[in-house]
């Protein structure tokens, strides 16, 4: 989408070169974009000249090729692209030379040396540019997500109950709209059990719990910008991942809520969140939380006060990663008691595939297993 956008805005100015200067000479600036750092393309990085509609953008490989009225040699030419700083050159430098090579700095956000106020500004920043940036460095829909479910439950630290299925997810709309209705609306799935589930508390498997942990996908809690000034903010790590520079960004909340944990019973709620410098794209979310009692089929929903049939005293963990601009993993760890007696449970969902091609549609949730 990026590159039909930005093919059409370089069409639409070739025309309106052509049309403002007839008969007019036309020169042209060729180039690549560069990081300052690692020599890596930057792909996508908006080329304009200062004050006019004159302008394109660099390909997935950093290449770029301007074309402008010769009058326009006086003029300033800016790149600018996210995660980096604004560089502007006059055009007479560029258009005398056959091929430039452009280099842009990434930013470098010194927060230990400015105040508790700014530096949770700055993070409210990241978070969001993360969040605005999710349709571009995720898959959009229609597309399959192919799935691994194991449940693993210790009772009284003894008895030990499992459950293994295949989970195929159909999401019509991809990462392309981000938002907890729109994940609600346009995912559906199909459970695949080895054995036939004979009654509903064995059957159900809080499918739907474990996705709404893809915060990605949901633009939710600190990766909704509406959202993360409810929290506290800091700078735990600026880590190396696979060779790129990362923030991990610590966040709490003092009064937590539904919007914000996605507990509905919540009492307290903190966590982590790790993002890649160069593109903004989300790679890992961790987070704790505690909870006086759980509804059985979600932590997301409540659990009336008539209703004695929930899960008390809980305690729980989640981690949910992303590879290769994909989900990766949810592993969901809980402790509480239930009916008198002490579990600990783990749900993990290991993602195998993600099909964007000869899609199979899926009309339903399907909250109990075949």
């Amino acid at each position: 989408m990026k590159i039909i956008f930005f093919c059409l805005t370089f069409l639409l100015t070739s025309f309106l070169s052509g049309a403002q200067n007839p008969g007019g000479s036309i020169r042209t600036i060729k180039g690549r974009v560069l990081d300052h750092f690692t020599n890596e393309p930057v792909a996508f990085t908006n080329i304009s000249i200062s004050d006019t509609f004159y302008g394109t953008a660099s390909d997935e490989n950093g290449n770029f090729e301007l074309k402008i009225p010769e009058e326009m040699v006086s003029a300033q030419i800016s790149f600018s692209a996210v995660g980096y700083k604004r560089d502007d050159f006059s055009v007479a430098t560029l258009i005398n030379r056959e091929y430039n090579i452009i280099k842009l700095e990434p930013h470098s956000y010194e927060i230990e040396n400015i105040d508790v106020e700014a530096t949770s500004k700055v993070l409210m920043t990241i978070l969001r540019m993360a969040s605005e940036n999710i349709p571009h460095n995720f898959p959009g829909g229609p597309l399959n997500i192919f799935a691994e479910y194991i449940n693993e439950k210790i009772v009284n630290d003894s008895l030990s109950f499992e459950q293994h299925a295949e989970i195929e997810i159909y999401d019509k709309a991809g990462y392309r709209n981000p938002s907890v209705l729109d994940e609600f609306k346009m995912r559906k799935y199909k459970i695949r059990k080895d054995k036939p589930d004979y009654s509903f508390s064995s059957g159900i498997m809080n499918i739907d719990e474990l996705l709404r942990l893809d915060w990605v996908r949901s633009s939710s809690s600190v990766l909704n910008p509406s959202l993360s000034g409810n929290f506290n903010l800091a700078l735990e790590d600026e880590p190396l991942i696979e060779g790129k520079s990362a923030w991990v960004i610590a966040f709490s909340s003092d009064n937590p809520d539904i919007a914000g944990s996605g507990d509905y019973h919540a009492v307290s709620f903190n966590g982590k969140i790790t993002i890649l410098k160069e593109n903004y794209a989300v790679v890992k979310i961790e987070g704790h939380g505690e909870s006086a009692k759980q509804n059985r089929q979600g932590r997301f929903l409540a659990a009336a006060d008539g209703n004695s049939d929930h899960l008390i005293d809980v305690s729980y963990n989640f981690f949910v990663t992303y590879e290769g601009f994909n989900p990766d993993r949810i592993i969901l760890n809980k402790t509480y008691q239930s009916g008198g007696k002490g579990v600990k449970e783990e749900t993990i969902l290991i993602v195998h595939r993600v099909g964007g091609s000869k899609t199979k549609e899926i009309a339903t949730r399907d909250y109990f297993a075949d």
